[in-house]
């Protein structure tokens, strides 16, 4: 087809984190628009491992560093063999590569920018964003941060995270319609067993989670201070916190020294998301830093109610006190602060964390993928 363009996803991250998740929602969503899609990551990655179960093509990268030469010649060979080539960067890392790779032979570029980080060396930042074709930001939080920091606003798109939420959109993803939708009474209790088989979860009362990294700027320490206010006064709830990284070793030691062994469980990387937030009665993120936070999204596809701090571009889904519940970061007392868990579910119309009772139209995978493609396009582009 004319207008058919060969996509080059770049993320060398380790992980299979929501910005991983978003980025094969995208592919999945332009491959139904007939463009050509080509994963490319790092080795052996889960992210590799996944893409290749939705039958996207895969390239590898050995990812050495940020500025990696190597990884961008490979890059920019990739690229230059398609008819129709655009690269997208979905880190800031993969931002280097696409830059160089991108000057090397002329292909079109983008660059997409999921965190509220502040911290934007004026170089680096000129390179990876400014001379981008486009910067996709996830929010209008993250677009207010790159415009602060110099990036031309002309340049910016404000692209929110989707989320694929009925059957055609599922189908291009390749998983199961209802995999973001609110369980039966049924299939929530027998999730809620396979947990409690798993990690010796207690069954009954409500369970109030979190799925995030563990990493600084997710701040489980005000979520574990939080949870030991709370169950003063309501000693019947359990806490999981669902996700790996380099704070579990010192979580762990906080959870025995807070008192809260047999009420709040690390539960490590939980391999189906989704099944764990159809289980909870309510999700908390207590970040001090989110782009926009992906997750919230998908608790209230599975029809959960959210509590979350007011960072970045969380109040951008969350409604405090409409759609959910929200708190100043980084308050030690983060969703705690005047949370009372609700005694029972809503039911799957009730107003859940995210959108709630606006709805997913804003959210959906559609909305980043064919019907936006114009708006991540290199000026004089016709399309992407």
């Amino acid at each position: 087809m004319e207008n058919c363009w060969d996509v080059f996803h770049v993320d060398g991250e380790r992980g299979l984190r929501g910005g991983q998740r978003q980025l094969l929602y995208l592919a999945a969503a332009l491959r139904a628009a007939g463009h050509r899609n080509t994963v490319v990551c790092r080795a052996g990655s889960p992210l590799q491992a996944q893409a290749r179960r939705q039958g996207l093509a895969v390239e590898t990268l050995p990812f050495l560093m940020e500025w990696d030469p190597v990884s961008a010649w490979r890059l920019a060979r990739l690229a230059a063999r398609a008819r129709h080539p655009v690269l997208h960067a979905h880190t800031a890392h993969a931002a280097a590569l696409a830059c160089m790779a991108g000057a090397w032979t002329g292909v079109p570029w983008v660059a997409h920018r999921r965190v509220d980080f502040k911290t934007l060396n004026p170089l680096s930042r000129r390179l990876k964003y400014d001379r981008a074709g486009r910067v996709a930001a996830v929010s209008r939080a993250v677009a207010a941060l790159l415009e602060a920091a110099g990036t031309p606003p002309g340049r910016i798109a404000v692209v929110p995270d989707g989320l694929p939420v009925d059957e055609e959109e599922s189908g291009w993803a390749q998983m199961p319609a209802d995999k973001f939708a609110a369980p039966s009474p049924s299939q929530r209790l027998a999730l809620r067993r396979r947990f409690q088989d798993a990690y010796g979860v207690p069954e009954t009362g409500i369970w109030v989670g979190n799925l995030a990294a563990l990493v600084p700027h997710k701040d489980h320490d005000t979520l574990l201070a939080a949870a030991v206010l709370v169950l003063r006064g309501r000693p019947g709830l359990t806490f999981l916190i669902a996700g790996q990284g380099p704070e579990e070793a010192r979580l762990l030691k906080s959870v025995e020294r807070m008192g809260l062994a047999g009420r709040l469980f690390l539960l490590g990387q939980v391999r189906e998301p989704e099944s764990l937030l159809k289980c909870l009665d309510v999700f908390v993120l207590s970040s001090w830093g989110e782009g926009m936070g992906s997750a919230l999204l998908e608790a209230a596809a599975c029809g959960v109610p959210s509590a979350a701090a007011s960072a970045g571009g969380i109040p951008e889904i969350v409604a405090d006190r409409s759609s959910g519940l929200l708190a100043p970061p980084p308050r030690p007392r983060g969703p705690g602060r005047g949370h009372r868990p609700p005694g029972r579910r809503p039911g799957p119309g009730a107003p859940a964390g995210g959108p709630g009772a606006g709805g997913f139209a804003e959210f959906r995978a559609q909305t980043h993928g064919p019907p936006h493609g114009g708006r991540l396009c290199q000026p004089g582009l016709a399309r992407y």
